[in-house]
């Protein structure tokens, strides 16, 4: 199987969804840490058996508890 490589086009700095490894080195959290605050910000999406996190949903919720 060939590895997957994340393409971003030109203008865009940040993907807006990505897997759980995508999102653990984003964030810097580990994966259960990581799908908690997911599922807390309404950020998980289902497609099938992929599971994607919504980063701009993560990143507003994480603004919202840390008091910005």
């Amino acid at each position: 199987m060939n590895a997957r490589t994340n393409h971003v086009a030109p203008g865009e700095s940040k993907p807006k969804t990505g897997a759980i490894d995508a999102a653990c080195a984003r964030y810097g959290y580990g994966k259960a840490s990581m799908r908690r605050i997911a599922a807390e910000a309404g950020a998980v999406i289902r497609v099938g058996r992929t599971v994607r996190f919504n980063f701009d949903r993560i990143d507003r919720y994480l603004d919202q508890i840390s008091g910005e």
